[in-house]
């Protein structure tokens, strides 16, 4: 902590590694599409969700820092933060704590947890079970824009991971109404119907990054505005 009093930011270790990564990685850090460019961010679509719900209850499973956590009015009894690390109320993992509170039900359901595909899909597939009718779920890193950000383990600054294979499996499910907003890494927007199906899709473990920029040409990405829609209707 004392050196990087002295050091300039450009010589931070971090840093140094982000540049190397830039400079010599160019096809892994390559940038195949870009976001919407406006002023929203996941939360912005998290508290439009939480707005239509009278005595809204929310579940955020992966909390970190906080930064989505604190931003959600509710009253503290009305939110339940799962992190096994940090933030949050509850310090546990997320499948400890689908275990320990089976009867807990939800209206509104962030997944930001481990970055991994196996983990995701079980975050995913215990949140249809734990949401009310006429609830909503919602992703984040749904669209890594390069090799680096979806390489499971992390190993680059920006980092989405392979969490992107959870959105092909729901689309290839049935009576999920799924949306992805092109907006910070990727929001997905799920709300469940009646008598869904979760479809498993088990060749996705060994699915690449070219295999995602292909089901990206197929995927139902939305602007901002029709996120907002969505979620209102």
């Amino acid at each position: 902590m004392k050196l990087k009093k002295i050091i300039p930011p450009y010589f931070y270790k971090e840093n140094l590694k982000k540049y190397f990564q830039l400079y010599f990685l160019k096809k892994k850090t390559k940038v195949h599409f870009n976001y919407e460019k406006n002023f929203y961010t996941r939360i912005a679509f998290i508290n439009r969700a939480v707005s239509k719900f009278k005595d809204c209850k929310y579940l955020e499973i992966g909390v970190a820092t906080n930064k989505v956590f604190n931003s959600i009015p509710l009253k503290i009894s009305n939110k339940y933060g799962v992190d096994p690390y940090q933030g949050g109320n509850y310090r546990m993992t997320s499948d400890e704590f689908f275990k320990k509170y089976p009867n807990e039900k939800f209206d509104v359901i962030f997944i930001d947890g481990l970055h991994h595909y196996e983990q995701c899909q079980k975050d995913c597939i215990n949140a249809l079970s734990r949401i009310k009718p006429s609830g909503i779920i919602l992703f984040h890193d749904f669209l890594p824009r390069s090799i680096l950000e979806q390489e499971v383990p992390q190993n680059y600054h920006n980092w989405s991971g392979d969490v992107w294979k959870v959105a092909v499996e729901l689309y290839h499910s049935k009576n999920l109404d799924f949306r992805i907003c092109n907006i910070d890494h990727g929001v997905g927007i799920l709300k469940p119907l009646s008598n869904y199906e979760y479809k498993k899709i088990p060749d996705l473990k060994n699915a690449t990054y070219e295999n995602f920029l292909e089901y990206y040409k197929k995927f139902n990405i939305i602007s901002c505005d029709e996120a907002l829609d969505f979620i209102d209707i």
